[in-house]
């Protein structure tokens, strides 16, 4: 199994984590499945070790960044399992919303393969190919992979 990087694990512990704390999903799972989804283990996995609170940390210029792994506030009652049907087509495997990243202004989904990816509108990027790529991503300011219509 893959680490965090050593930048990414200190911006984590800095905006609050604890990586001794294990959250429950068991609520969290069966919101998931209440909404049509198959959870898979690798969202589990993601939302036991991260998920239960927003992460909030600044940029190199001092502006603050903030993500969460939070599907049931993401989601509320806006959306439905179907909004995100687009984006399962656009990578031919399905999907789950998580979180959202970007102060809000991306969703974020994980796939069946444990790819980390976030939309806006009708954009899809690839955060990583595993959930410590996305974090390193997240954390360290990097420009996610834009992912086009026509992949």
């Amino acid at each position: 199994m893959e680490k965090l990087s050593v930048k990414t694990r200190d911006i984590l512990l800095q905006a609050g984590w604890d990586p001794n704390n294990k959250m429950d999903v068991t609520k969290t799972v069966m919101f998931l499945e209440a909404m049509g989804y198959q959870v898979y283990d690798c969202v589990s996995d993601v939302l036991t070790v991260f998920g239960g609170m927003t992460y909030k940390f600044k940029h190199p210029d001092g502006s603050i960044e903030t993500f969460h792994f939070c599907p049931e506030e993401t989601v509320g009652d806006y959306y439905e399992k179907e909004d995100f049907e687009e984006f399962e087509a656009r990578i031919n495997e399905p999907l789950i919303v998580v979180g959202e990243a970007y102060r809000g202004y991306l969703i974020m989904l994980i796939a069946q393969s444990g790819k980390v990816f976030g939309k806006n509108a009708s954009s899809l990027y690839k955060f990583g190919d595993n959930i410590f790529e996305a974090l390193d991503t997240l954390c360290l300011f990097k420009i996610p992979e834009e992912i086009n219509l026509n992949r």
